[in-house]
């Protein structure tokens, strides 16, 4: 465990790896870039300082000695957490189940420290400009049977607020203010994540629909429909006209 608090950084950053070496590369790399950095070796370190530390963003491996990277990202994933796996694990299932899981982004050793800078740049950026100060009210905003809370990065259902990773909620409330035009793949991309930058790209929108389906419990087609050979629409379903 390090410890490391100036008073003058903004963005705090836990990095979770069992290698020292990758530990102590990040940890001076970020920290010369202006951020405030903690690591941990393993996962009960990493629980500890999460609670303590309150990261703005954390870097998570995979392979730590004591629980899988996965279900770490699982427990620490929420609205105001940044999730960005970097691990050693290259295949798309992998890839695909850190995603699963909550990951934000993901990045496959070895990399090159400009990208992990980049990538980070990125999502605090589009994390931030999601931020809405709360001492300005914010009316709920009702698609359907969905109610936005864009102060909060919350949906609610019925008065059940919806799990949704920071990602999830942003792709979503991209669709749903944006009705009725279908949205390719690579424009999602560009629209949510800004950037553009692996081959699995088209994939991790699949996935995070699915998710987003999912979580909200409408079926496919109901709200957010796919075309095929195109991409995604949002549309409100029409109410059904009751028999006569």
């Amino acid at each position: 465990m390090t410890l490391n608090s100036p008073q003058n950084l903004q963005n705090k950053i836990l990095v979770v790896d069992d290698d020292p070496a990758i530990r102590n590369l990040v940890f001076r790399f970020l920290s010369f870039n202006d951020y405030q950095v903690e690591t941990a070796e393993d996962a009960k370190t990493a629980r500890h300082l999460f609670k303590e530390f309150h990261p703005d963003l954390v870097i998570l491996d995979v392979n730590l000695p004591d629980d899988s990277g996965f279900n770490l990202c699982k427990e620490m994933r929420n609205p105001q957490t940044i999730i960005l796996m970097l691990t050693s694990l290259s295949d798309t299932n992998y890839v695909l189940e850190g995603f699963e899981q909550g990951a934000d982004d993901y990045l496959t050793k070895p990399f090159n420290l400009e990208v992990l800078k980049a990538k980070i740049g990125a999502l605090i950026k589009r994390q931030s400009a999601m931020e809405i100060p709360p001492s300005i009210p914010e009316t709920p905003i009702n698609f359907g049977r969905l109610e936005f809370n864009v102060d909060r990065n919350e949906v609610v259902i019925e008065n059940e607020s919806v799990p949704l990773t920071q990602l999830e909620f942003e792709l979503l409330y991209f669709l749903v203010t944006h009705p009725g035009k279908i949205w390719g793949r690579m424009e999602l991309i560009s629209a949510v994540w800004g950037t553009v930058d692996d081959v699995k790209a088209e994939r991790k929108v699949d996935v995070h629909i699915g998710q987003i389906r999912r979580k909200i419990g409408e079926p496919e087609g109901n709200y957010i429909q796919t075309i095929r050979g195109k991409g995604y629409i949002f549309e409100i379903p029409r109410p059904k006209k009751a028999s006569l």
